[in-house]
């Protein structure tokens, strides 16, 4: 890891928010499911969403009562929850294999990437659509 820098929360969701926008998803804000965004598979208006984002602060702070309270969230909505966790990454340890999921952001540009976990319950399966980036889909009936 390099020098430290002081980002914040919002700097964190808008990493996120970009780290998911390159792997192809429609990414909107969450708020209204409980947590920071929500991931599309298509337009919004076609698909409902799959997954809900928490972005974990820059203090690295995540206990279980959180997890449980946002576990119990999404499954209510028929979601599967990631946690997502931004690190900064210096320049010279970031292998070509991952150079893809590399986020650039700030002022001088520095650089990240999102470690993601996803929880999921046998009530919110992963669907998958058929393309090589694929994501999770429902179609609104």
């Amino acid at each position: 890891m390099s020098r430290h820098i002081n980002i914040t929360n919002s700097d964190h969701i808008s990493i996120t928010r970009t780290h998911f926008a390159n792997k192809g998803y429609r990414v909107h804000s969450g708020l209204q499911f409980g947590c920071e965004l929500v991931l599309y598979a298509d337009e919004p208006g076609r698909v409902h969403s799959d997954f809900c984002v928490h972005v974990v602060p820059p203090d690295g702070s995540l206990d279980f009562r959180m997890i449980q309270t946002l576990t119990r969230l999404v499954v209510s909505t028929g979601k599967t929850l990631i946690v997502a966790h931004v690190k900064e990454v210096a320049e010279e340890i970031v292998e070509d294999k991952i150079e893809d999921m590399v986020v650039t952001y700030g002022e001088p540009p520095r650089r990240y990437v999102v470690e993601e976990l996803a929880i999921a319950t046998e009530h919110a399966p992963f669907r998958h659509k058929n393309v090589m980036k694929g994501v999770g889909m429902q179609i609104k009936h």
